[in-house]
């Protein structure tokens, strides 16, 4: 398997909403895997900080998952500058 910080996007559902949501992959400096949320998502409300999810990843160009991972959720924090300001950014850490 390729490492994880050569992942695009990557796709979630979760329980109580009908559709899935694809999210790019940013890798910021300090923060590995991080997904940028806005702050009037319908989704924003069913992550939290330790929730594991069940994700697929997507390599540049490619049209299909690599495979699904279980993923947990290691930070959530509110951008108030900068290029993301008003967003939440979502760390993500895939488990082995």
């Amino acid at each position: 398997m390729k490492r994880i910080n050569q992942y695009q996007s990557v796709e979630l559902s979760v329980d109580g909403l009908d559709l899935c949501y694809r999210f790019k992959i940013w890798h910021i400096h300090s923060r590995s895997n991080v997904i940028v949320v806005r702050k009037d998502s319908n989704i924003l409300p069913h992550l939290r900080v330790g929730g594991r999810l069940s994700m697929k990843y997507y390599y540049p160009g490619e049209a299909y998952p690599d495979g699904v991972r279980e993923t947990t959720i290691r930070e959530i924090s509110r951008e108030e500058q900068g290029r993301f300001k008003g967003h939440f950014l979502v760390d993500l850490e895939p488990l082995q």
